[in-house]
């Protein structure tokens, strides 16, 4: 098992357990006091957003009701505003749907098809072999309105208020336990999703994001932004090169800036905490949040717009193989990682902690912590859950492990990168 990468995810771990205040306790930020916690302007143009859509009531839960859908991965279309959505459905084994289970919503890039999101990242594969449900909703036209402006698409918040709708009363879901996932403008949309549907998601990780709405004035999200120091797409500190109509106007906003105004939002005193835990990355926890919530930022030395521990794509920058980030994330949302899950082909077991059990859970703790009737279920033991941090996510074969051939719950891993990403 690769050092860098063990040590890696025990930081991490170590970092969400110790470094949060469960106890203190704030007022929300009033929208006024909604700038950087430093008192900076804003580098760059912010993206203003339309009011909250009009996203009915959940349905009955499918918990309630016995709905469940099969296990498996489908391709599924749904109604929104007049127009035909589409979304891929990856949904754990049967064995596993005993209890409510955790979603995720993961987010693709610009031009970006969910086969190559899949590929690059295997979210789906490694998600639910740890018991998640993955959900992979399809922009329109290979892009996200995370502007809200109709010249860029339709009403995606909506889109992604009915997605939990309609899957929260087909199956049985963990409405406490839904998450979401994006890469580059797919983390754009998380961030927007997170901000206009508050109390829908109880944590997000970001890869690459560059812009957060101005509009944000109450988020319950706990949020982990992870971003390349040598990001020219999207540059850390803000700025970069012009984009293109639709989205002309739209500029990198600096990731430290917009996570300062996010924390803010959501109520934190505005008081950061700043280590160099290795020389991968750098760790900004913005901490005194309310009702033990979080927002931290991984800055990933030497890193481009790319996803840590995926196969390199040189035309995005180099990418870090420090760890894996899809290992990362799952592990944000609860799940304990396993030696395998880190480690070079070895078989992960459930239970089986890479270091020894940390105090407190591993879930943000503004989420509810795995228990006995609702939680994340470990891989099977024939399952490893996640290549190495050196592995090459995005080089799956949708086969199970590499050289361990087997069914896979993850879409077709086919795809190759869009030109078109290269403008996320």
């Amino acid at each position: 098992m690769p050092i860098t990468a063990a040590v890696g995810v025990l930081l991490l771990l170590l970092w969400y357990a110790i470094s949060r205040d469960p106890g203190s306790e704030h007022a929300s930020g009033s929208p006024s006091a909604f700038g950087p916690a430093d008192g900076r302007e804003p580098r760059a143009v912010a993206v203003s957003a339309s009011p909250t859509p009009t996203v009915p009531p959940p349905p009955p839960s499918g918990c309630v009701t016995g709905k469940t859908l099969p296990s498996g991965v489908s391709t599924r279309t749904l109604r929104v505003g007049g127009t035909d959505r589409t979304y891929v459905l990856a949904v754990p084994t049967a064995g596993s749907q005993a209890q409510a289970l955790p979603l995720i919503l993961t987010f693709h890039d610009l031009g970006q098809s969910t086969d190559d999101l899949e590929a690059y990242t295997r979210l789906a594969d490694q998600g639910t072999k740890a018991g998640f449900a993955v959900a992979a909703p399809m922009g329109a036209q290979g892009r996200w309105n995370f502007p809200r402006s109709a010249a860029v698409g339709p009403d995606d918040v909506l889109f992604a208020g009915t997605l939990l709708n309609e899957l929260t009363g087909r199956m049985c879901l963990d409405a406490k336990r839904i998450f979401a996932v994006g890469y580059a403008d797919g983390a754009n949309m998380v961030l927007t999703t997170a901000c206009a549907l508050p109390g829908r998601l109880a944590a997000a990780v970001t890869v690459g994001s560059s812009v957060l709405p101005t509009s944000c004035a109450a988020p319950s999200t706990n949020l982990l932004e992870i971003h390349g120091t040598a990001d020219q797409i999207a540059p850390l500190d803000g700025g970069g090169a012009a984009r293109p109509a639709p989205f002309a106007g739209v500029v990198a906003q600096s990731a430290p800036d917009r996570l300062a105004r996010y924390a803010s939002a959501l109520g934190c005193s505005g008081a950061t905490q700043v280590s160099r835990d290795t020389a991968a990355w750098q760790r900004t926890v913005w901490s005194g949040c309310p009702s033990g919530r979080d927002v931290g930022l991984l800055a990933m030395q030497g890193a481009g717009h790319t996803w840590p521990g995926a196969q390199a794509r040189p035309a995005l920058g180099p990418t870090s193989d420090a760890f894996s980030a899809t290992v990362v994330a799952l592990t944000y949302f609860g799940y304990t990682p396993t030696s395998g899950d880190v480690g070079s082909g070895g078989t992960g077991t459930p239970g089986s902690p890479v270091a020894p059990p940390l105090s407190g859970p591993l879930a943000p703790s503004g989420s509810p912590s795995p228990s006995p009737s609702a939680s994340p279920v470990g891989p099977s033991s024939t399952a490893n859950a996640s290549p190495s941090a050196s592995a090459n996510p995005g080089a799956g074969t949708g086969t199970g492990d590499q050289g361990n051939p087997g069914p896979s719950a993850s879409p077709s891993v086919t795809g190759t990168p869009s030109p078109a990403a290269a403008d996320g």
